[in-house]
């Protein structure tokens, strides 16, 4: 079936603003909220009553209209796995993001090339010192990044090109397929089912009109399997 593309190359759409954080948000299974202070900041008053601002963890593509890009998006796919899954407190998060960009030169250390080698050692040793995490602990997590860096396909460049989110929040990231994608040159960005290139909207709305599992999984030459996973993640989106 053929995809709807845009006419820009996937390494210049990656850095474009394209979602708002409510779309985010649906994408990743992350609160509107932590996205928004992840990427824009946030005010708050500590108990003894000084005003205080959280320093975004993120550089949006676009402060002025609050937009990200599809890189942003990579960034938040990695940093909810070390949040949803260890609870790493902030402060420690920023601390070894920084020694990260620090040592590996880059202001985007997330989604940087060198993250995938020596990038997660650097993020853990700099955890550790903070933390004193065990080593069933360090092991863990290298285990997430791993899984979650998976979920992130490169170009030829090293650029960040197809993000295939988790579908099933609360359930081991490890056992979860990759059914869905994002692709910032299909569709707009939005969330396609692999093999189809439809957005999983579609199959939502689809499914509320009363098409079956088998009727669109024929349709799209798919497994019903496959249209159970987008109608999972579209569920997902819309809750």
């Amino acid at each position: 079936m053929q995809t709807h593309k845009t006419h820009l190359s996937s390494g210049s759409r990656s850095e474009q603003p394209a979602y708002r954080a409510s779309e985010a948000s649906a994408i990743l299974g992350i609160p509107k909220a932590t996205i928004l202070a992840w990427c824009f900041g946030q005010g708050y008053v500590r108990q003894d009553g000084t005003p205080k601002s959280f320093t975004p963890l993120v550089r949006p593509a676009s402060v002025p209209s609050r937009a990200l890009s599809f890189k942003n998006l990579c960034e938040l796919h990695v940093l909810g796995v070390i949040r949803r899954h260890h609870g790493i407190r902030m402060p420690v998060v920023r601390k070894s993001l920084d020694y990260v960009e620090k040592h590996l030169h880059t202001k985007s250390p997330l989604v940087a090339e060198q993250f995938l080698t020596n990038g997660v050692d650097l993020f853990i040793e700099k955890a550790t010192e903070l933390l004193n995490v065990s080593r069933n602990g360090q092991l863990a997590l290298r285990g997430q990044f791993a899984d979650a860096l998976a979920r992130i396909q490169r170009g030829p460049n090293g650029s960040v090109v197809r993000l295939f989110p988790y579908s099933r929040i609360g359930t081991s990231s490890g056992a979860q397929p990759q059914a869905i994608m994002v692709d910032p040159t299909i569709a707009f960005g939005r969330p396609v089912l692999v093999g189809a290139g439809v957005t999983t909207e579609v199959i939502k709305d689809r499914f509320l009109a009363g098409d079956s599992l088998s009727e669109m999984a024929n349709d799209y030459r798919v497994s019903e399997d496959e249209i159970a996973e987008a109608l999972r993640f579209g569920q997902r989106q819309a809750a």
